[in-house]
């Protein structure tokens, strides 16, 4: 895996647009990039201010399984074990992690590491603003953050989907 390791305390991220959003990620050292989401359909790209660039997708229409290329190399995928319909096991660059909703606040989600190790806790921002608060815990890559965060926005996506129709 990357082994450049991020360590700051505390990710933001903006959002803009309503089909096609755009996520802003910001640290207190400043822009570290941002991530366009296309609509519903499962497709990203996040384009970093040192200029790496990340394509997130989903493979399949019918199941919960996603992919994170950089160039045309898949590097990482994620699925819902079996057990947790609603969480994801990632495996990225040949490691495992967990990446399951509940934390310390309600709709946030806890990033761990195949030990069981917190990583990050991703969390909505509240009120009427769009993005989400990353806190980190312990370092890693700003691929392993992006993504996640990915998946989380992607299953609030269908939260607020279905709070709409029901």
């Amino acid at each position: 895996m990357d082994r450049a390791q991020y360590k700051a305390d505390l990710l933001e991220t903006t959002v803009s647009g309503t089909f096609k959003t755009v996520h802003v990620f910001n640290s207190p050292a400043g822009l570290l990039g941002d991530l366009t989401i296309k609509g519903n359909k499962g497709e990203g790209r996040f384009v970093g201010a040192d200029q790496v660039v990340l394509d997130f997708n989903k493979p399949s229409f019918w199941k919960n399984h996603y992919e994170i290329q950089q160039g045309i190399t898949v590097i990482g995928k994620a699925h819902p074990p079996k057990k947790l319909r609603r969480a994801f096991e990632i495996n990225l660059e040949g490691e495992i992690f967990n990446l399951a909703p509940g934390g310390s606040k309600r709709r946030s989600w806890t990033l761990m590491d195949a030990q069981g190790q917190g990583i990050c806790e991703i969390l909505p921002r509240g009120g009427l603003k769009r993005g989400a608060f990353i806190k980190i815990k312990a370092g890693t890559s700003l691929k392993l953050l992006v993504f996640s965060y990915f998946l989380v926005e992607k299953r609030w996506q269908e939260e607020r989907a279905a709070a709409a129709a029901g």
